[in-house]
């Protein structure tokens, strides 16, 4: 996955996010299953953020 493909997946996952945390608000709160959505929304944007972060090391070292 390129770094744009990275950046561009991250900003999808926030999208999705701010949705359920927009609807919670105006809807009393999450469902169970937009909890368990939301859980797995933010494992998989702390996971890409992650794999982010390595690709931008792995290039500043390879640039050197």
């Amino acid at each position: 996955m390129a770094g744009h493909e990275i950046t561009d997946r991250i900003a999808d996952l926030i999208d999705e996010e701010h949705r359920l945390r927009s609807e919670a608000l105006h809807h009393g709160g999450l469902t169970p299953e937009q909890r368990v959505q939301l859980k797995d929304l933010e494992r998989q944007l702390d996971a890409a953020v992650e794999l982010l972060h390595r690709r931008q090391a792995l290039s500043a070292f390879d640039d050197d």
